[in-house]
């Protein structure tokens, strides 16, 4: 394997602009490339001044079976669009690139690369002053607009180039490698996100434009309800101490506020705590004075990620076509290998929106400086335009399936019993689960039933409940959020059963390294030489998920007792690691059940994907092709077949999509 590492500099912001347009951009040059052959050693630095590539250079990547580098589709796109046109570099065929940022990923390991040697325990580190170094070289001068040629700094830059060449050889040789099929996932990654998400610009340049003048409408607001504390919705903790000076710290909104981290009590109005809170005053488990629940709503309309959304779709959309690129992460939680999104982040739009012919109306409106929101604010009205801003090309459709159900029926299908496969037949046989189980624990209605069915499959209890519960407009108090799940355990005990016994299997496969402990459908293994000691689950079809640095651990519980849990290194955690190593977390059975849930779904998801063509996006469970119109009705039992059939490694699952075809994204 041949593994390099760019350093480019230009005069358009990456991180704003995106990979595409930074590729696109003539500013952009590369200053330097190191090389580096894991099998004989060989090692090269070359830049532009110094003429063409050296021969060995190039022949070892014409030779080397793959090409790797961390994060590799910048290193790919900095080949192909400058690399190759103006430097004489030789072609590399797709198949060929390969990423140690995904191999990372699947590792369950930090994907950053100075993280990942940290999480590895590597000698070698990346250093650095390669941050000073990239502003100082790689950004032009903000008074001049030059690049600074200093030829001591651009020499101990292509001596950083060298030394992340040199931490990613390590990390190649002590993580696992992707397997063919997940190098062939990665690859398809890299196709999506090269076909891109052809965005409506008008539409997401008026929806700014509405936007902004909301933000200082709510900013006068703020500044009339807190007597001129507060004049900007980003002024956090300036809100955090009003509302403690106004309301006292035992106050019931300060209690949900309060969250402790390293043991350490602190006050917190992130979008899950406001939403909390307004739940809770919504249904009167907080009475408070409408004021300060009108500030909270206050906050969260002026941190809507509608706004930032409508503004990466607008700087990181091709000027040319309109597509954004690049918003896939391949295993971007890394945890259960699902996929994630970056940029305009499509993972986390708001699935309330408004159809195709209700847009259209609102950009009229818009158009015209119409009023907009009535009755439900512009905010929450712009957020159920960002699914629709997502179009397809003149003369195409969007055809958009979406598995039924998928995480329940992995659920019931991995515990392996009896019981569950009497629970897939009612998906199999087209039963409403969600209103059987409503009939079953004599629920209020189906809504209730749907949200137990989602919320109480891991192990969560009421706060679980409730939390999704008012995702579904779903009303319920603590207490009876406790009775009905309860009732849903009691009458599901083999999901019950199947936690304890996924829990179990974990901890005898750390106690007994190189043996493998069964639960259900589920295989775990531990393997003592692999990155510091690693817990593997292995799910049907040998898809693997990783638990790194596992250890079974006597850990402090939420109710203030001890236990023996199975611990592991988190790649997603935050706080960063400290001096002392990678942060840890605790697993329990519930965890290990929806990492399976997730983890099979998520190669349901990618089998599907494999054989398909034309896919524009995926969301979850949900793919999304576009097609030319006059072929949509053929494509959607295209996509439908691709959807229902089941792999040799899954038999027994039953699965279930009805895709429809959509002139903008929806729900």
């Amino acid at each position: 394997m041949f593994v390099i590492d760019f350093e480019t500099r230009s005069r358009c912001d990456l991180k704003t602009a995106g990979l595409h347009n930074y590729l696109a951009d003539p500013a952009t040059e590369i200053v330097c490339l190191a090389g580096y052959c894991t099998e004989t050693e060989y090692k090269q630095i070359w830049w532009p001044a110094t003429g063409p590539l050296p021969e060995k250079f190039r022949y070892h990547l014409e030779n080397a079976n793959f090409v790797a580098a961390h994060n590799a589709e910048f290193d790919q796109g900095i080949y192909e669009f400058i690399g190759v046109p103006d430097h004489g570099f030789p072609e590399i065929t797709r198949e060929r690139w390969y990423c140690t940022a995904a191999q990372c990923r699947v590792n369950a390991l930090p994907a950053s690369l100075d993280d990942a040697a940290m999480a590895l325990k590597l000698k070698i580190r990346k250093d650095n002053r390669g941050k000073q170094l990239i502003r100082q070289l790689s950004i032009p001068n903000k008074d001049t607009g030059e690049f600074n040629d200093d030829p001591v700094l651009h020499q101990e830059f292509r001596e950083y180039c060298m030394k992340d060449v040199e931490v990613t050889v390590q990390i190649l040789k002590n993580s696992r490698l992707m397997t063919q099929n997940e190098h062939a996932d990665w690859l398809k990654t890299c196709e999506i996100n090269e076909r891109g998400i052809r965005v409506d610009l008008e539409l997401a340049t008026l929806s700014l434009k509405y936007a902004e003048i909301e933000q200082g409408e709510i900013a006068t607001e703020l500044k009339r309800l807190t007597d001129s504390v507060v004049d900007r919705h980003t002024q956090t903790e300036r809100i955090k101490k009003y509302l403690v000076g106004q309301l006292g710290e035992l106050h019931p909104i300060i209690q949900e506020m309060t969250v402790y981290k390293a043991g350490v009590a602190k006050l917190s109005l992130d979008k899950n705590i406001r939403r909390n809170i307004r739940g809770k005053i919504a249904d009167f488990t907080i009475q408070v004075d409408d004021k300060f629940g009108d500030i909270v709503q206050l906050l969260d309309d002026g941190n809507a990620s509608s706004v930032s959304k409508f503004k990466r779709m607008l700087a990181m959309a091709d000027p040319e076509d309109h597509r954004v690129r690049g918003a896939f992460v391949f295993a971007g939680a890394s945890q259960t290998l699902r996929y994630a999104s970056r940029g305009v982040q499509v993972h986390n739009m708001k699935r309330d929106c408004w159809d195709a012919s209700s847009t259209e109306a609102l950009k009229r409106d818009m158009r015209e400086g119409a009023e907009i929101g009535t009755g439900k604010g512009v905010m929450q009205t712009l957020a159920k335009a960002m699914r629709p801003a997502i179009i397809p090309e003149d003369g195409k459709v969007f055809v958009v399936g979406d598995w039924s159900s998928i995480e329940a029926r992995c659920l019931h299908w991995g515990t392996d019993t009896l019981q569950g496969d009497q629970k897939l037949m009612l998906f199999e046989d087209g039963v409403d689960v969600y209103q059987e189980t409503a009939d079953e624990l004599n629920l209020a209605d189906r809504q209730q039933g749907k949200v137990v069915e989602l919320s109480a499959g891991y192990q969560g209890h009421a706060n679980a409940f409730q939390a999704m519960a008012r995702n579904y407009g779903v009303k319920v108090g603590h207490d009876e959020a406790g009775e009905i799940v309860n009732k849903w355990r009691k009458s599901n005990w083999w999901v019950v059963d199947f936690w304890h016994k996924l829990e179990q299997a974990a901890k005898s496969a750390i106690g007994h390294p190189n043996e493998y402990f069964s639960a259900g459908m589920v295989k775990y293994i531990f393997v003592p030489d692999m990155m510091n000691g690693t817990l593997l689950c292995v799910m049907p079809g040998n898809h693997v998920l990783h638990y790194p640095e596992a250890r079974i651990q006597k850990v402090k519980t939420p109710w203030g007792g001890e236990q023996y849990s199975v611990t592991a290194i988190k790649a997603a955690f935050k706080p960063k690691a400290d001096a002392k190593g990678w942060p840890r977390t605790s697993l329990y059975g519930g965890l290990f059940c929806e990492n399976f849930c997730q983890g099979f779904s998520a190669a349901i998801l990618r089998n599907a994907l494999r054989g398909l063509s034309d896919v524009t996006m995926h969301v979850h469970d949900e793919i999304v092709l576009e097609v030319p119109e006059e072929i949509a009705e053929y494509m959607v039992g295209v996509l439908k077949l691709a959807m229902v059939k089941v792999p040799d490694w899954a038999d027994g699952l039953p699965l279930n999509a009805e895709p429809v075809i959509m002139t903008r994204y929806g729900k």
